[in-house]
């Protein structure tokens, strides 16, 4: 009587056949990966770079100035340029003594400035700070609302656009 052996393995059909599976399920675990990365840099590139981080800086200077502002005293120059007049420091000041003027540039309409300066008796005296605020601006335009003011800001970059509209209650007497 012949004994038949047992041969213990895989024969050569079954190893390629698992080796196939394997790869095809390890080459979409990667597409899979590679996309979400993508997806994730892109997202982050529109949230922490170009015209919305442009705009977010200017949002947030622009409503810091018009905060602390007197609601009596403020002007319109064009749509594109206001000029605030504050206190350096209100419990002690008397007179308004400092203003800040957000405005479109005139040699490179694209860009957007902020300029704090001081005043005595009423009149700048000096320009402490200019600070580029936007680049890439399309449109930037200032109004009067019922005890504030009003921004809109759009930026395109080319490669996306934003729009930011802002209300600040000026505060001062």
């Amino acid at each position: 009587m012949k004994r038949k052996k047992n041969h213990l393995g895989f024969t050569i059909t079954e190893l390629i056949l698992a080796i196939a599976v394997s790869s095809i399920l390890v080459l979409t675990i990667g597409v899979v990966m590679v996309d979400t990365q993508k997806g994730w840099m892109d997202s982050y590139a529109k949230v922490h770079g170009g015209a919305t981080a442009d705009a977010m800086v200017a949002k947030a200077a622009f409503d810091k100035v018009i905060r602390k502002a007197s609601r009596s005293f403020y002007r319109f120059d064009a749509l594109d340029d206001i000029t605030v007049y504050y206190y350096n420091d209100w419990l002690a000041s008397t007179d308004l003594d400092r203003y800040a003027r957000l405005y479109r540039s005139t040699d490179d309409a694209s860009e957007m400035y902020i300029e704090h300066g001081t005043l005595e008796s009423g009149v700048k005296k000096d320009i402490a700070t200019e600070v580029l605020l936007a680049s890439n601006v399309a449109d930037l335009e200032f109004k009067p609302v019922s005890g504030g003011i009003e921004m809109k800001l759009a930026l395109d970059d080319g490669r996306e656009t934003t729009t930011v509209v802002s209300t600040a209650i000026l505060h001062n007497e």
